[in-house]
């Protein structure tokens, strides 16, 4: 799987031209570094929410809400 390299720009750099970093930062991550190092990434809001979408929670068995439960029997049962 080929790596794909992500736009960087300079703490500096990014304050002096953040209109054009921002407008970058809807199509594709940009790396914000801070004495070489990276720092940030800006991202879009709508890769933000797509992401925070994607969070699972992780419960223990007692914990797990009834609203899994009903959907892990019925995979269970479509599986068997």
């Amino acid at each position: 799987m080929a790596k794909t390299k992500l736009k960087t720009a300079s703490a500096g750099d990014v304050v002096r031209q953040f209109s054009h970093y921002s407008d970058i930062a809807l199509r594709e991550p940009v790396v914000v570094t801070r004495n070489g190092r990276p720092r940030n990434v800006m991202i879009s809001v709508e890769e933000y929410e797509r992401l925070k979408r994607r969070d699972q929670q992780a419960f223990t068995a007692a914990e797990t809400p009834e609203r899994f439960l009903a959907d892990l029997e019925a995979l269970a049962k479509s599986n068997a």
